[in-house]
This record gives structure tokens, sequence and C-alpha cells, in this order.
């Protein structure tokens, strides 16, 4: 049955396994196939036609896989290539993304002021704007780049060599009372969000938010999994396309640990 297929997910690195672990939490009984591409990331300092033309190759080895699903789990991607992957994809694959669940959400509707920060190719698409003011329009929004911020999180950078850098970008940020982490790498070091602003600015919490959207509409559509995987299948297949970063393999293992079956490939 179709609903037994894994979901696929797709990032330019780690980022995405923010996501895939929230799938795991939310949907626990799901199948995922899972691809970092190590060796092209940061996808935030390429360009457009690069970004559009590498997803593509993502999409299609994914939906080779037979995934029920798709999730774009990268930022930069959505906001520069989802137009396109839909309109090659759309009749063949149901796909996600880790935007529009976000901006549709009512959380907005809580706040005046809200900052977005990510790489360069996610604000200078403006994407995010463009879209939000559809629905939002008492919203006053400030938005910046951090260009390299999502390779330095990849490496595994010293926390106090990113906190240095995450100050100068973030003094430009204050006077908002929520934060939307446009770049799921970001994600790895939210707490380091939360210090710098001492709880009093709401960090958006994005990968409940995707999440939750994915799930109910593959329940609208009788493709959720209802049925416990056996302990013999592989629950997670890994995919990146350089060979394994330390730091993905140690974000594997402290994301999923010892309750699932992780399987490793370099292609």
């Amino acid at each position: 049955m179709k609903n037994s297929y894994p979901i696929g997910i797709f990032d330019s690195g780690i980022g995405g396994l923010v996501i895939a672990k929230e799938i795991k939490k939310q949907m626990p009984n799901e199948n995922i196939i899972y691809f970092g591409d190590t060796k092209n990331m940061p996808y935030g300092e390429k360009s457009k036609k690069f970004i559009i033309e590498k997803s593509i190759k993502m999409v299609s080895f994914l939906y080779e896989k037979k995934c029920k699903a798709i999730v774009i789990a990268c930022n930069s991607i959505t906001s520069n290539a989802l137009e396109i992957i839909k309109e090659k994809f759309k009749k063949k694959i149901l796909i996600f993304d880790v935007i529009n669940p976000v901006i549709k959400n009512k959380i907005f509707f809580s706040f005046k002021r809200i900052g977005i920060i990510g790489t360069t190719a996610t604000i200078n698409s403006n994407f995010y704007i463009k879209n939000i003011i559809k629905y939002y329009h008492h919203l006053n929004i400030i938005s910046i780049s951090i260009p390299f911020l999502a390779l330095l999180i990849e490496k595994g950078t010293n926390i106090k060599i990113m906190n240095f850098f995450l100050k100068n970008y973030l003094n430009t940020l204050k006077s908002i009372d929520a934060l939307l982490l446009a770049c799921t790498h970001y994600l790895f070091i939210k707490q380091e969000f939360e210090k710098f602003y001492h709880g009093k600015v709401h960090l958006i919490d994005i990968q409940t938010i995707v999440v939750k959207e994915i799930k109910k509409k593959l329940y609208d559509k009788d493709m959720l999994c209802i049925t416990p995987i056996s302990l013999w299948k592989e629950k997670i297949i890994f995919y990146t396309s350089s060979s394994i970063p330390c730091f993905f393999y140690k974000k594997v293992k402290c994301l999923f640990g010892k309750n699932v079956f992780i399987n490793i490939h370099v292609i």
C-alpha cells in the first residue's frame, strides 16, 4: 500500500535533520529517506540557477526511491526553486516545503514586529515578505541575511566563535517581538538565539508547524502510515553527496540515537 512508502526529505546538508526528527516524533510509523547535498552546501550563497538544477536532481532521486511525498527541508531551495519543482513533479508526487505552512500559520496574529534571518539566497528572493504580507497586513517585518552561518553550523564550528559572529547581526534586530529562523540549519543553535534575547523575543517553532501540516495532509489523503514498522525494517536511510562529514554523522546519532535503524550511504 502506498501509505507505507517512505517520506523523502532533502536539504543542502544537516538542516533538514531537524524536520526528519520532528516527523519521527509526530509520525513514528513513517519510513524516511533523507538526502543531504553535503558536497555542494551551502546553498545560501549559490545562484538561483544552481539551486534549481541541484534541487531537481534530488527530487528525481527521491521520486525514483518510490517516496510517497517529498519535503523540501531547505529555505534557500523553497524560496528559489519551489515553483519549478512543483511544475515538474506536482502530478507525480506530493510536495511539501518549510516556508508555506509557517507563513499561513495564525501565530503571526500574535505579533506586531517580527525579524526574519536567513541565507543570502533566501532573503534576496524576497519570498517571505512577499507572501507574508498577503495574509498579515499589520506586520512590521525586518529581514537580514547572515552569510555562511549555515556553513559554520554544518562544520560544527565552536559555539563561542558562532556567538561572536551572531551578535554582529542580531544587534540590528533588537526591537522585535518574534523571530523567524528562516534556515533549518539555524534550528541547531536555537538556544543561542534565545540566550541573546533573554527570552524576551518569541522564536517561532518552525519544525512543529511544518510537520503538523504534513501530517494533516497525509491523513486527509489517506497516505498516513498507521501500522507500526517492523523491527527488521530500516526506518531511516540517509544519503549524502560526499564522504560523510563527521558533524553530519554526530548529529544523526545525537538526534535519532538507538531507537531507530540508521543506514548512511554516500552516492
